[in-house]
């Protein structure tokens, strides 16, 4: 925390550009070796817990793939959601809440059928789900995996078997954030806090009350597969941590039992010891950070 509040009051734009660097190699490094192996495995599977910045790894991913050359197809495991009131919600006893994280609110049968057709060359229609109203529209966009291109699909499921199957033929990258005080799950929180706030119309109460039912959802759908990555993608940004707290502190406040009840109690202590740092004329375009804060 010394560290980071030094240098964003007095090293800011260093700090912000030190931070893209780091994430920016790596993903450099991940896509050299999706092209190396893209003509054996030609489906990349992006995995990791909620919030760990998927979907704009992914694009970024597939950014520099398509500079070598090699075109990418992307799809995202949320677009197979199904539509709110069609199905029944499995509910999460051990914390009294939806669980929201089960590959069960998603259509599986859809999902299987269009990963298979993809590896064997067909033409699929992928659905799009609207956050806000829950729902699911069919067919919005055509996708079809020609000769020397790889289709990159993300989510917090895309190494689940249930999903999965026997699917050969894929590369898996797993995206996760070490290197932290605050534990990664913390620093996850306030992410998923500020983009649910911000894009999906979750107030940060709701995204505060139904944490744990996430981390058990972590625990029961990624967890058990971590072990099938080929690779790994750190998507820490110290320099996020300055911005998270400036915007959430005060809608903490207050909030320390519930903190506690959600092995958050960590972040009480910091709320109010994070410098803001000055990050807009620094932070790049395309910042893993752009998912969460906008």
């Amino acid at each position: 925390l010394k560290y980071i509040n030094h240098r964003a009051e007095h090293d800011a734009e260093a700090f912000v550009h030190d931070c893209e660097e780091g994430y920016h190699r790596q993903l450099h490094l991940v896509a050299d070796q999706i092209a190396a192996n893209c003509k054996r495995k030609p489906v990349v599977l992006l995995n990791g817990p909620s919030s760990s910045g998927k979907t704009t790894t992914n694009d970024r991913l597939g950014r520099i793939l398509e500079l070598a050359g090699i075109h990418a197809h992307m799809i995202s495991m949320d677009n197979y959601y199904r539509t709110s009131g069609t199905y029944d919600i499995p509910f999460d006893e051990e914390n009294g809440v939806n669980d929201l994280e089960s590959p069960e609110c998603m259509d599986l049968d859809l999902l299987r059928d269009h990963l298979t057709r993809l590896v064997a060359g067909e033409e699929i229609m992928v659905p799009r789900f609207d956050f806000e109203t829950r729902t699911s529209h069919r067919n919005e966009r055509a996708v079809q995996l020609h000769k020397d291109e790889i289709v990159m699909i993300e989510g917090i499921h895309a190494f689940n078997p249930v999903i999965m199957g026997d699917l050969e033929k894929h590369a898996s990258v797993l995206l996760t954030d070490h290197n932290i005080r605050v534990e990664p799950h913390m620093l996850r929180f306030l992410r998923r806090a500020m983009r649910d706030s911000l894009f999906r119309s979750s107030p940060v109460e709701h995204t505060l009350k139904q944490w744990n039912s996430v981390r058990r959802g972590e625990r029961l759908y990624i967890s058990p597969y971590r072990g099938q990555a080929d690779l790994t993608v750190d998507t820490y940004l110290p320099y996020e941590t300055n911005i998270l707290m400036q915007y959430l502190s005060e809608k903490l406040q207050g909030e320390e039992r519930m903190l506690e009840q959600a092995d958050l109690a960590p972040l009480s202590a910091i709320l109010d010891r994070v410098s803001p740092i000055d990050y807009k004329p620094y932070m790049p375009e395309d910042s893993v950070l752009h998912e969460f804060i906008g």
